[in-house]
């Protein structure tokens, strides 16, 4: 007579659930990965912008006082879509505000506005 012996191993379900909590956990990392590599590029912009500003600033108080309109800002570094502008501060005689917008993925354009005193 045939004896039954009982296989060890697992069953159908129980590999089905396995794979599906993999899975979702796969899911979570690339999610995560994702949106780090999007904070990555916004803070590459911002810090980009920053620069810019810094070397404008520099630029300005280099400058005579009335030579603003030889100033001619290059927003190479930042991503399509930014722009850059310089401008006398009306609150302050001899300072300027220097306006750098970029676009940030999902929530719109990001402004930086730095003032700048010769």
């Amino acid at each position: 007579m045939l004896t039954r012996r009982r296989v060890r191993g697992f069953t159908l379900i129980e590999a089905l659930v396995a794979l599906s909590l993999m899975l979702m956990g796969l899911a979570g990392a690339g999610l995560a990965l994702g949106r780090s590599l999007q904070h990555e590029r916004e803070s590459g912009n911002r810090r980009a912008a920053l620069r810019l500003a810094a070397s404008l600033a520099d630029e300005l108080r280099a400058l005579d006082r009335d030579a603003i309109e030889s100033l001619e800002p290059d927003a190479g570094t930042l991503p399509v879509g930014s722009s850059v502008r310089v401008e006398r501060d009306a609150e302050s005689p001899a300072g300027y505000l220097i306006h750098i917008e970029w676009p940030v993925a999902g929530s719109g354009m990001q402004r930086l506005v730095l003032p700048v005193t010769p």
